[in-house]
């Protein structure tokens, strides 16, 4: 099977991603924080978009269209609030770009990212089992 067909690989990526952004909050790199926030979870919808077609990912980073691939999962407003919140570190936290205001990465950001990012991998977790792939 390819690596990228796999939705355990995708997962353990995900995880990789997820457990990084501690240590950068920790240390003050709140804009790699944030980034690795965004990069967990969208490698945890693009695991559960392979679990669910047993096909590649799309090649998108938009949270919102991945999480339109989804099948048979209604989110709650809390949860949406929370990948909308996310979704903006992508771009905004890796280039000098007008479009983020990188005196917004303070530690209270990468705070609310990191915990944002929890919730949201605990919700979906609950939802979709991948011990049986």
């Amino acid at each position: 099977m390819s690596r990228e067909k796999d939705p355990k690989v995708w997962l353990r990526y995900a995880e990789s991603d997820r457990q990084a952004a501690k240590p950068l909050l920790e240390t003050g790199f709140y804009e790699h924080c944030a980034f690795h926030c965004q990069q967990a979870i969208e490698k945890l919808f693009k695991a559960i978009i392979v679990k669910q077609t047993g096909e590649r990912p799309p090649h998108v980073h938009d949270l919102f269209t991945l999480l339109r691939k989804i099948k048979g999962m209604t989110t709650t407003e809390d949860i949406e609030r929370a990948i909308g919140r996310i979704d903006g570190y992508y771009v905004g936290s890796r280039y000098p770009l007008d479009v983020a205001d990188e005196s917004a990465f303070k530690r209270p950001l990468a705070e609310a990212a990191v915990q944002q990012t929890e919730v949201i991998f605990q919700w979906f977790l609950t939802q979709i089992n991948f011990d049986d792939t």
